[in-house]
């Protein structure tokens, strides 16, 4: 909590869903500010993204898959006027296949989207409580990016399979 902004603890129940599970269920969550920016909180169930295959060539297609749906969400909420266009910490399960020797490899990714529409105060707040976030998640290894433009989420599988991000 390095800005005084709180972790409700469903975000560690998630996280530990998500990470530590034998059986995992999903392959995105997703955690952003509360309304009045002084917690941290899961975002609606539709950014939360399912996993129904890992460690095979199925989860390569659906990890694509998963970039295009999480795309189509982010881009509904950039086209909206009516919308806040909200900055969201998104952790993704990434499976891929090296592009030297095509070995198949699973990686977590944070994804910590702050869209260049987002308020001030959202943008100022969103900075200051990442730390927090990472801290409170218990074990949390994950590769953390910075992302404000969806060209840059596309990009993200490339770097993967090529090794540039580890």
């Amino acid at each position: 909590m390095s800005s005084g902004v709180a972790v409700d603890a469903a975000c560690n129940e998630m996280w530990e869903e998500f990470h530590g599970a034998k059986v995992k269920n999903r392959r995105v969550i997703t955690f952003r500010l509360n309304d009045t920016f002084d917690a941290i909180i899961p975002e609606s169930y539709e950014w939360q993204l399912p996993l129904k295959h890992k460690h095979d060539q199925d989860g390569v297609e659906e990890t694509k898959e998963t970039i295009v749906k999480l795309k189509e969400l982010i881009a509904r909420e950039l086209n909206d006027e009516n919308a806040t266009n909200e900055p969201r910490w998104i952790i993704m399960y990434f499976d891929y296949n090296m592009a030297a020797d095509k070995r198949l490899t699973g990686k977590e990714l944070m994804l910590k989207w702050c869209p260049d529409g987002a308020r001030v105060k959202s943008r100022m707040t969103f900075a200051s409580s990442s730390k927090g976030l990472t801290d409170a998640l218990n074990g949390f290894k994950a590769l953390v990016v910075q992302a404000d433009e969806l060209d840059e989420i596309d990009d993200l599988l490339p770097r993967f399979r090529k090794g540039l991000l580890k």
